[in-house]
């Protein structure tokens, strides 16, 4: 940890940092109380609903904050704002990867078509969404164990990234990581267990209002007016060639693909757009979290493009993950800095706590509740929920303090949650032909030859992955269409629907304007790129009010 020596803290910074956590814990449990007696009075005692869903009742704000919180853990904040120091403003582009697959789930109808099913069926998982169609249970059982797989390996990484954050803050006091680790899993394991998602979601609300400012406007703000880090400084002090350079790079392909394949089957943007109160709710919702994460993408590389003008190589030593944090020691007062942490744990947090909730999510609704006895209340479901999510958090903090490749964990199990759900649940969404056989045939071949892939070390496995579970499911299912095919599900079953287009379209729009904005605040600043991207963001959200209003008519 002596690399780290440069983050500056005092004691304010402590007691802003130890406020944080105490909120953070109260904000959780009083927003679990309200919603859970309002659940209960309006909807009737649904425990598990409540805990695992939200009873699918969270407004356009609050799915927003979910979304955009939950996407951007502190691996983003540090490890692209480290990227764009060393390697400038190319850094946008994996940055972007993630935020242009949840945008192409949106355009491609999923989120209002999701939330549509669920209003018609009892859907609160990918597992649900496989039974409703094929009515075969193999494929509940696969699709949660691939997506606790998932969610445990990005777990993972938020609770190494939370601990390394929670020693440092407290490491001259004694603390050790270990210790570190253990106080920030109890943390959150108490709020999430106490009210599930909805102490998740309302928490993300919370969390995304300290490091928005933080993030977006007080340490920009300060580089700017009290540092002098403005357009004409930072290019006439950076080489042009390696800071703000987009050239192509043949990576590229490969952080697209995964980002794109795994978000539009990702558990969590799953679950928020079956837990929004309705179809307007979760996609305008989501559009707008999307949008966020996009635009955070521009302003990180930002941050990093700023350290490169103000922090000396020198600082840093050999690792540059770091940069963010003498970035705050150069830039910020003390009290900001304990407060800046705070919007870096919250980047942290709300990540962690939203995997470590659908993990529940994936194991109760799809490996456990079906197994239980059909006399089990709903009072003994709930408790198996929160025992669950204790066993997930031991579980995690294990693999945290055995393994030292955490972000190696992370990249097999996208690339394997990848190769096996994203096209087994496309097509069992949108293709009429697919079959429950070919689906389970898909995920197989795909996890199989992925990870076969990524033992030998194969260049992209998850290319391989998709290629096999593309000729599996395409093979098993045009050779049991026969005797396996089954209707598509509510919602999906609708064609040229004009609410479908101006989704499509308004889409199209809030991703090039999104994109635009992002790039134009990254290169730091372009103000051509600014404008026509707001100009195409105000396009898309325009866009979609109008065609739910006309929607809403015609229904």
């Amino acid at each position: 940890m002596e690399a780290m020596n440069y983050l500056k803290t005092n004691g304010l910074d402590i007691v802003v940092l130890i406020l944080y956590f105490c909120v953070l814990i109260g904000n959780g449990i009083y927003f679990s109380y309200k919603k859970s007696k309002e659940l209960k009075k309006n909807k009737g005692d649904s425990g598990t609903e409540n805990f695992l869903v939200g009873g699918k009742s969270f407004g356009v704000f609050a799915t927003l904050c979910t979304q955009g919180a939950s996407m951007k853990g502190s691996g983003a904040l540090l490890g692209y704002s480290g990227g764009a120091y060393v390697n400038g403003a190319g850094t946008l582009i994996p940055g972007q990867c993630y935020s242009l697959g949840a945008w192409f789930s949106i355009a491609c109808g999923m989120a209002r078509k999701l939330r549509k099913c669920a209003d018609v069926l009892d859907i609160s998982s990918i597992g649900d969404v496989f039974v409703a169609r094929f009515e075969k249970p193999a494929l509940r059982k696969l699709s949660g164990v691939a997506g606790a797989w998932l969610a445990l390996s990005i777990l993972c990484s938020q609770m190494a990234a939370l601990g390394l954050l929670v020693h440092l803050m407290f490491n001259k006091y004694g603390m050790t990581y270990e210790m570190a680790l253990v106080i920030g899993i109890i943390i959150s394991f108490t709020y999430v267990s106490i009210g599930g998602l909805v102490s998740v979601v309302y928490n993300d609300v919370f969390q995304w209002l300290v490091m928005t400012p933080m993030i977006f406007i007080v340490l920009p703000g300060m580089m700017i007016f009290m540092h002098g880090v403005t357009p004409s400084a930072m290019y006439s002090t950076l080489d042009a060639a390696k800071f703000f350079s987009l050239r192509p790079n043949m990576w590229w392909l490969g952080y697209l693909l995964s980002g794109l394949l795994a978000s539009c089957c990702d558990v969590t943007h799953v679950q928020r757009f079956i837990s929004a109160k309705d179809e307007k709710t979760s996609v305008k919702g989501s559009m707008l979290g999307f949008a966020y994460c996009t635009l955070f993408a521009g302003i990180v590389t930002f941050l990093g493009l700023g350290a490169a003008m103000l922090i000396e190589p020198s600082v840093m030593g050999k690792s540059t993950d770091g940069v963010l944090f003498a970035l705050i020691s150069e830039v910020l007062p003390h009290g900001l800095i304990g407060l800046f942490i705070a919007a870096i744990l919250a980047t942290t947090i709300s990540t962690l706590d939203s995997y470590l909730q659908v993990c529940v999510l994936c194991l109760m609704v799809d490996i456990v509740e079906p197994a239980l006895p059909g006399k089990t209340t709903e009072k003994q479901k709930l408790l198996y929920c929160r025992i669950l999510t204790f066993a997930i958090a031991v579980a995690a903090s294990l693999m945290v303090l055995r393994f030292k490749g955490i972000l190696t964990i992370v990249a097999v199990g996208y690339s394997t949650f990848s190769s096996m759900m994203f096209l087994p649940f496309m097509c069992a969404l949108y293709w009429k032909r697919c079959t429950g056989a070919g689906c389970i045939a898909g995920m197989v071949a795909g996890g199989v030859v992925c990870s076969i892939g990524v033992y030998m070390k194969l260049p992209l496995p998850i290319v391989w992955g998709v290629a096999a579970s593309f000729v599996a499911i395409v093979g098993v299912s045009l050779a049991t269409a026969t005797t396996g095919r089954k209707a598509l599900l509510p919602g999906f079953d609708e064609h040229g629907l004009e609410i479908d287009h101006s989704i499509l379209k308004a889409c199209i729009f809030g991703t090039a304007g999104s994109l635009l904005i992002s790039i134009g605040i990254g290169m730091w600043i372009n103000w051509i790129y600014i404008i026509v991207g707001i100009f195409g963001m105000y396009l898309c959200i325009t866009m979609i009010d109008k065609a739910f209003r006309k929607y809403s008519i015609q229904a």
